[in-house]
């Protein structure tokens, strides 16, 4: 089971909504990158791809390097769970 948490964002300007939501949508879209390849790693290997392995793969993305190392780490490390 998933546990999710609604976060309601009262008084953002318009251009801090904007700013976040472009965060928002490069740690998907970096989450999808590292899903996938993961995924592309069993099913041609058979084993699993751990998170340094995906790690280097991953770093020369668009979307990690547009996003602070932090985020985009953490990001990954959700993937690795």
């Amino acid at each position: 089971m998933y546990a999710t948490q609604k976060n309601q964002l009262r008084r953002l300007s318009q251009q801090e909504f904007d700013a976040l939501s472009a965060l928002c949508r490069l740690s998907k879209n970096l989450f999808n990158v590292a899903l996938y390849e993961c995924r592309q790693y069993f099913f041609q290997e058979r084993k699993r791809l751990s998170y340094e392995s995906n790690y280097h793969i991953c770093k020369m993305n668009e979307n990690y390097r547009l996003l602070n190392t932090d985020i985009a780490q953490q990001t990954m490390r959700v993937v690795d769970r």
